[in-house]
């Protein structure tokens, strides 16, 4: 009877301590304890067991990033779904190898061929907001248009998590794919495709190191005809002109911004390129038409003008260093295959 008091008052005091100890929660290790019992020696008269009791601990590896508005998020490992809503972001996620986990994208998400089997959430400028709220993505990944329509904010207040991906120059670039990849649960991937692109700036570079300044071309770059827009500084266009050797003839302007055709022609540029899909076959043409005042240029007279693929040099994706090796080959053509 004693020794059932006694055994009664241990396991009392077991069950007050299990009680009394504090739940751990949060990003802290996680303590699971595992007690096995197994038979050492078993006869007719004695049966001797061993417990052993193992004690596991998970660490719980948090992800914070910072995206291009500044904000500061962190997660507690590789997020499951993704929502793009730009097609330089789109590229990007299947360029770091998570397009597994892309559940909804933009009708202009073009690139790669293989995200036509991604449905849309509708338009670049006007994304339907209320399916997005419906696919319930572990996270939205916007672009500064979003971010000038109130789409961030509205899908921000609804309770979703919008990470910015706004890159203001090649370096930008490659920060985040770096960042969509440690997002993604694919760092290395990222990791080692970054360092294939750099080695192909590094390529560009390095051919053009001993150009001299009078061995530049100028250049226009026409977005858009009737009225004719151009591009001027800080844009990624003239930060690729610069880097594949030329010179940008509005350098002396900023941003995207339309000129008169009169002033284009007075420029006079050694190179003239025309993007695609923006008015392109038409509009290009025009160009070369034998009344166009651009029969006067040097870019005319050499038969040094252009079409351009839009989507590769308009878009500030990992197609950026596309565009660069494009440009260095247009304007350099003696020093790239």
């Amino acid at each position: 009877m004693r020794k059932f008091r006694r055994f009664a008052a241990v396991i009392g005091l077991i069950f007050i301590l299990a009680l009394s100890t504090p739940f751990i929660s949060g990003c802290t290790p996680e303590v699971q304890t595992v007690t096995s019992t197994k038979t050492i020696v078993s006869t007719s008269a004695t049966t001797v067991t061993q417990t052993t009791t193992d004690t596991v601990t998970e660490t719980v590896q948090l992800i914070t990033i910072t995206d291009d508005a500044g904000m500061t998020y962190t997660f507690d490992g590789p997020v499951d779904t993704i929502i793009s809503l730009a097609p330089t972001i789109t590229e990007i996620v299947y360029f770091v190898e998570a397009g597994d986990k892309l559940i909804g994208r933009t009708d202009y998400c073009n690139y790669p061929e293989e995200v036509s089997e991604i449905g849309s959430i509708g338009g670049y400028y006007d994304p339907n907001k209320e399916k997005i709220l419906l696919l319930n993505p572990d996270i939205v990944l916007a672009d500064s248009i979003q971010c000038t329509t109130g789409d961030v904010e509205w899908l921000q207040s609804q309770g979703l998590t919008v990470i910015v991906i706004a890159p203001s120059d090649i370096e930008g670039v490659m920060r985040d794919i770096m960042l969509v990849g440690e997002l993604s649960g694919r760092y290395s991937v990222a990791a080692d495709a970054v360092a294939g692109l750099q080695d192909r700036i590094d390529a560009v570079r390095g051919a053009l190191g001993g150009l001299g300044e009078a061995e530049k071309p100028s250049v226009l770059h026409i977005t858009w005809f009737d009225p004719l827009w151009t591009t001027g500084k800080y844009t990624f266009l003239d930060i690729i002109i610069d880097m594949a050797g030329g010179v940008n003839v509005f350098d002396d302007v900023e941003w995207d911004v339309q000129v008169d055709l009169e002033q284009a022609v007075i420029r006079n540029p050694d190179v003239i390129t025309v993007v695609t899909d923006y008015g392109s076959e038409s509009s290009f043409y025009a160009v070369i038409a034998e009344d166009s005042p651009f029969n006067e240029t040097n870019a005319y007279l050499n038969e040094h003008i252009y079409i351009v693929d839009s989507d590769i040099v308009c878009r500030a994706g990992p197609r950026i260093v596309d565009a660069l090796e494009i440009y260095a080959g247009l304007l350099h053509p003696d020093l790239f295959s």
